[in-house]
């Protein structure tokens, strides 16, 4: 078949196809299912980030049906994506959830319609026959960020000493294993960063955030990609190397485009920062798609991250786009997870349990996600990855290849 002819074939069935946009591994074969029982043409599936995107411009099918479940961030990313890509895709959302809410943000990203799940043929027929009539054809493309298709999230605390560098790492390998995706870790914490510890590296001087950081260093995507640590569990590090003096020469636009390069290259962008709220960890926050806010269960620091949460709005920070998280690093506080939403303002997303190993993996320079699986601290960490990643954990786990 000649190049004419190939690209005649796809353009003819794109003219009817479908594709199917979905984390989840059963409620994509779901959707999969009404698309044949439809009889119309499947133009491949994906699960959010580059290969929907890849998909989209490879097939160009008439239909992308995207699922989008609590939390969207992800899904809503993706739709941005795509529209971003092909101002005029039809993009149909399939949802467990009513919610006002997650029609508004659907919409939003450019979504020309909402449906229930589980799918039926009909409604995936009828999705088809509206695409033409639906809205989003008005050639703007959504999404108010020119960046990569990665989705950022930023590990924030309003003090030091409350865990937060440690979930940042243990969320990493997490989101690595958990979709097998690419996934990179950002310490912007340029005087007493931690993760080059907790994973026992060291990057060359001239190829760490602290250089990295400072005004006029030019980043590009081979710049970027040059200095990054591959760990054995298979995410990117970007590290620094600690210094007395290197905060004062680290610009905030900096570390903003560090952020913003990794994404165009990763599908997962953790960024740990320092224990406070200064103009770096302002930055890392504005990038964010995701906000983990972590406090743990101490007066001072619930204290603290009240003060943070009216930092964060003061900075224009959508609420929305926080997480609660505490860390219950002694189990030993009478303060409840009640206590803490109520002073905060904010729900609680998740509490991580009290675990002995953490203290002697720190110590290893291995995470405790990797040394001691079935530990109280990696199963509520696997948790959180699969919640942001739109995947169900457990079944779904894969062990990384050097585990084996």
């Amino acid at each position: 078949m000649t190049s004419l002819q190939e690209r005649t074939h796809v353009d003819a069935a794109g003219a009817s196809s479908v594709l199917v946009v979905d984390p989840n591994l059963d409620s994509r074969l779901d959707a999969v299912t009404a698309v044949k029982q439809a009889g119309l043409p499947l133009a491949g599936e994906a699960p959010y980030g580059a290969e929907a995107t890849f998909l989209e411009a490879d097939r160009a099918p008439a239909l992308i049906l995207v699922a989008l479940e609590e939390p969207p961030m992800r899904g809503i990313a993706t739709i941005e994506a795509i529209r971003r890509q092909n101002a005029n895709a039809a993009v149909v959302v399939y949802s467990s959830s009513a919610a006002p809410e997650l029609l508004r943000q659907a919409m939003r990203a450019g979504a020309r319609d909402f449906l229930a799940k589980p799918l039926s043929a009909r409604d995936v027929t009828e999705a088809l026959a509206f695409r033409a009539d639906g809205p989003g054809d008005d050639g703007e493309a959504p999404g108010n960020r020119e960046r990569g298709t990665g989705t950022v999230i930023t590990v924030a605390g309003a003090k030091g000493g409350i865990g937060k560098s440690t979930l940042a790492a243990n969320l990493a390998v997490a989101l690595r294993e958990i979709t097998s995706q690419d996934v990179a870790l950002l310490d912007t914490d340029v005087q007493f960063g931690d993760i080059g510890v907790i994973f026992d590296v060291e990057p060359p001087h001239d190829r760490c955030v602290s250089y990295l950081g400072r005004e006029g260093v030019t980043l590009s995507r081979d710049v970027v990609a040059e200095s990054l640590i591959r760990h054995e569990s298979g995410i990117d590090i970007l590290a620094v190397l600690p210094e007395p003096n290197d905060w004062r020469v680290v610009r905030p636009e900096q570390v903003a485009r560090l952020a913003r390069a990794l994404a165009e290259t990763h599908e997962y962008v953790v960024v740990d920062t320092p224990g406070t709220i200064n103009e770096v960890v302002a930055a890392a926050l504005c990038e964010a798609d995701v906000i983990l806010l972590v406090t743990s269960l101490e007066m001072s620091s619930i204290k603290d991250t009240k003060t943070a949460v009216r930092v964060l709005g003061s900075l224009g920070v959508d609420s929305g786009r926080i997480r609660l998280v505490i860390n219950d690093s002694t189990s030993a506080s009478a303060i409840t997870p009640d206590d803490v939403a109520e002073a905060t303002g904010l729900p609680v997303a998740t509490s991580i349990p009290h675990d002995r190993q953490l203290g002697r993996s720190v110590q290893r320079g291995v995470p405790v996600y990797l040394e001691h699986r079935g530990g109280t601290f990696p199963r509520a960490v696997a948790d959180l990855a699969g919640s942001l990643a739109g995947v169900t954990t457990g079944s779904r786990r894969r062990r990384l290849p050097f585990l084996r």
